[in-house]
């Protein structure tokens, strides 16, 4: 089983997960860098190993919020994920949509309500107001990415599926899996 760097989960744990589902997950992410399934802290795999994702802090350049891990450009992690693809959103106040670069539905409690946090309306309202994610750029919500509050939706699916296939791939070949139960349990992906 993986060491998480992220978490401690005790070896008694039934919530242990695998070294290959725990690679599979960064090697399916963005840039390497995966997201824990316990815990939801930044992982990626270097040299080798599992390690948690440190990067500098400081003040993001576009939502101008302090003490920030800054990933790249002087970029806070969502400011830079939302300027890589920005959505588009719904203003609570006036009803009109804007392209927000930065992940405003992260905020959001259920993919149809408003977000709790605010970002400035460049519509009708300049002021800050509360957002939600349009039903036609749903999709694009990066699946690992979305609210614990929306459920797993297909994203732990993929990975266990991704590793099904693995395993019936060696068991064809008679190498048999990489990682076995050890003493009755079972990784918590599979």
């Amino acid at each position: 089983f993986a060491a998480m760097p992220c978490c401690a989960i005790p070896q008694t744990s039934s919530t242990r997960f695998c070294k290959r589902c725990i690679e599979v997950i960064c090697e399916t992410a963005d840039h390497g860098r995966g997201r824990c399934p316990n815990c939801r802290a930044w992982i990626c795999i270097e040299n080798g190993e599992l390690v948690k994702s440190e990067q500098p802090r400081g003040r993001c350049r576009m939502c101008r919020q302090g003490n920030k891990v800054l990933v790249e450009r002087q970029l806070c992690d969502a400011c830079l994920l939302g300027s890589m693809a920005p959505l588009r959103y719904e203003c609570d106040r006036c009803g009109l949509t804007q392209r927000i670069p930065h992940p405003m539905y992260r905020y959001q409690a259920s993919p149809d309500s408003f977000s709790g946090a605010t970002w400035a309306c460049h519509q009708r309202c300049g002021d800050y107001t509360h957002w939600r994610v349009l039903d036609n750029d749903m999709d694009s919500v990066p699946e690992g990415d979305r609210p614990a509050s929306w459920g797993d939706g297909n994203w732990l699916e993929r990975v266990r599926q991704i590793r099904q296939r693995e395993a019936d791939e060696a068991v064809a070949t008679e190498a048999g899996p990489e990682q076995r139960a050890v003493e009755g349990r079972r990784c918590a992906l599979m």
